[in-house]
């Protein structure tokens, strides 16, 4: 090595001798020794401390473990798409386009599928727990591990790794439907919403008819001639309702302007035709002539289609505006689903796990000690310790209710009354979490995703106490 800048030149081949350091140009060399860590059994030189190799092993198992959460996810992912295209559709129907009724039909089937999926991935994720609760027991705290046993954490770490990518794909499988006829109904609904926007600009130059509700509006449409249109020269946007034919482009050559270039009912057409051997057009009969279109392949593919909704729009029209509000307020709720897998992670990865997986139940279940001191409430979203005032007032209210002939509000008093006990639930499941935080029953990472889903939670209800609080209001006057 070089006796200025230290730099290794490696093994010097017998009888060879260094002339100047390729770093700093120096003629003054020295022989070191360097020392190297090797296996008494393999003499192997890729040595790893134990302990770097014990917090890899738990990570492993930790990461394996953490796989139940990719239901949630997956439903999480799903019910976003689900909502953004009941978004869409919502805002369609109240632009007036009314047409598709069967959008309304694809989204309840879907919804109800998807709440089916919902208690499958539930039940799944126990029994995918249950066995990794098997697979697992007494090796998750890796401080306990002694070195003879890391070649068997490594299969146990494949194991559960091998039980968590079978529950993957059977997720998969369980939504792989469901996706396809989604994204489909999607499809089509960006589609029609891209029709929506086009449609905004016809207002500037004309208006709807009473009864007329708009069906497409298709740009670039280029009208190449005509035998009684005075602006038989133009590119526009060809408006269709479920009575009319609007074109409306920019005219003029040196005056431009944009204006509605020809308005005819759509009884006057006669039949939509195509016309040209090498250079297709689609030509329009009309009572009044023909009217000849240039437009490019995919708009040439539907634009007979809309023509013909159009000339059919009762078969296709929407009328029942109470099912469309219906659907845009009913959702589907994935929340209970988060908060039952990370109670079986938590059983998991718990140093005092439990003998067993615990049982579904219609409330969230806590794994406390005092457990079995609490008292289960049917009606609760979060089982909490509960005291025997909340259920005596509210039987009190009930039949007090009905004795004086109240009925009419009691639903809405039983309502707000839930989310109020909902609500002190709720801040009593936070300080129980915040609890397990500070006496080291849980770590960080899922103290923050409880934490935040708790957090969530507690806004949502804030929100439809809110909301019950202005229907009381209201019902009340």
């Amino acid at each position: 090595m070089c006796a200025e800048c230290h730099h290794n030149l490696g093994r010097i081949p017998t009888g060879e001798e260094p002339k100047t350091c390729s770093e700093c140009d120096s003629e003054s060399f020295v022989t070191a020794k360097r020392i190297e860590e090797i296996c008494p059994k393999c003499y192997s030189t890729r040595i790893v401390g134990i302990e770097e190799k014990r917090r890899a092993l738990a990570h492993e198992l930790r990461s394996a473990v953490m796989n139940i959460h990719y239901g949630h996810t997956k439903l999480r992912e799903f019910n976003a798409r689900l909502a953004s295209a009941k978004r869409i559709l919502v805002s369609l129907r109240m632009a007036n386009f009314l047409g598709f009724k069967w959008f309304e039909d694809r989204i309840e089937q879907i919804q109800d599928e998807f709440i089916a999926i919902k208690n499958r991935v539930t039940n799944q994720a126990e029994i995918v727990a249950k066995k990794m609760l098997a697979e697992t027991k007494g090796l998750i705290d890796y401080q306990a591990w002694e070195t003879g046993q890391f070649p068997f954490v490594e299969g146990v770490t494949n194991r559960v790794s091998h039980i968590g990518r079978q529950y993957k794909s059977n997720i998969d499988d369980a939504l792989h439907g469901l996706e396809l006829d989604l994204g489909e109904l999607t499809e089509h609904l960006e589609g029609l919403d891209y029709y929506r926007k086009h449609f905004a600009g016809f207002y500037e130059y004309s208006d709807l008819s009473v009864n007329e509700l708009p069906v497409c509006a298709i740009p670039e449409i280029k009208l190449s001639g005509s035998d009684f249109l005075k602006h038989d020269k133009a590119t526009g946007i060809l408006y269709i309702t479920n009575k009319r034919l609007i074109f409306i482009a920019e005219t003029g050559m040196v005056r431009k302007k944009t204006e509605v270039v020809f308005d005819f009912p759509l009884v006057y057409l006669k039949s939509l035709e195509e016309d040209g051997r090498f250079r297709k057009r689609l030509v329009l009969k009309l009572k009044q002539g023909d009217v000849r279109v240039d437009c490019d392949e995919q708009t040439e593919q539907v634009l007979s289609d809309y023509i013909q909704i159009a000339k059919k729009f009762d078969r296709y029209v929407q009328d029942d505006m109470h099912r469309v509000r219906k659907i845009e307020a009913t959702s589907v709720n994935v929340s209970d689903v988060r908060l039952k897998i990370e109670e079986l992670v938590y059983s998991i990865l718990s140093t005092n796990q439990p003998s067993k997986i615990p049982e579904t139940k219609r409330g969230y279940y806590v794994p406390y000690q005092d457990q079995e001191r609490q008292r289960w409430n049917p009606q609760s979203r979060y089982q909490t310790k509960q005291n025997y005032e909340d259920e005596l007032a509210e039987e009190l209210r009930r039949t007090l209710g009905h004795r004086n002939g109240r009925r009419r509000s009691q639903g809405y008093d039983l309502g707000l009354e839930q989310l109020r006990r909902n609500e002190r639930e709720l801040q009593s499941a936070l300080s129980e979490t915040v609890d397990l935080l500070r006496s080291g029953r849980i770590v960080p990472e899922d103290f923050i995703r409880r934490y935040r889903g708790l957090m969530r939670d507690s806004y949502s209800i804030r929100k439809e106490l809110e909301h019950y609080n202005g229907n009381t209001e209201y019902h009340k006057w």
